[in-house]
């Protein structure tokens, strides 16, 4: 079930709150739009030609993934009271952090397209689960980073 768009917009002025409007927002919404598109495409009520179990691989690296959207949001908005924001500029001392985000939103665009490769026959699970590992290695990384 989607959310109302009430709730939406609820949730998006929690987020302008916390993250605002400028590098650390995009940083957060960039890994978000690559997570909605692995949803999009491992989709479990479409109609697939691929088995129930490898189907529950899928979801379950992309129950992880979206876990570690809680990891990322967490890491913007202390990023956002450490290193305050400078237009679309990266601070001093945040640049290895903002690094890992920018990786792990692009490993995670390719996890969704691995996930597509996969659903087509042209790729394996494997794959699949090596892309999700990397993203979850960057958010772990910007983690220890910032706890640093």
């Amino acid at each position: 079930m989607r959310p109302r768009p009430f709730a939406r917009r609820r949730a998006a002025k929690k987020l302008d709150q916390q993250l605002g409007h400028l590098l650390w927002r995009q940083a957060h919404d960039r890994f978000a739009r690559s997570l909605d598109r692995y949803w999009q495409i491992v989709e479990p009520q479409a109609s697939s030609t691929i088995p129930q179990e490898q189907l529950n691989g899928l979801i379950n690296a992309g129950n992880f993934l979206t876990d570690a959207l809680v990891t990322v949001q967490k890491i913007c908005t202390v990023c956002r009271a450490r290193f305050g924001e400078h237009d679309l500029d990266v601070p001093n001392g945040a640049n290895d952090i903002h690094r890992y985000l920018s990786r792990a939103a692009n490993d995670l665009a390719a996890t969704a397209q691995a996930a597509a490769m996969f659903k087509r026959g042209q790729a394996s699970l494997e794959s699949v689960g090596r892309r999700a590992e990397k993203v979850l290695e960057s958010v772990h990384a910007a983690e220890q980073l910032l706890d640093a």
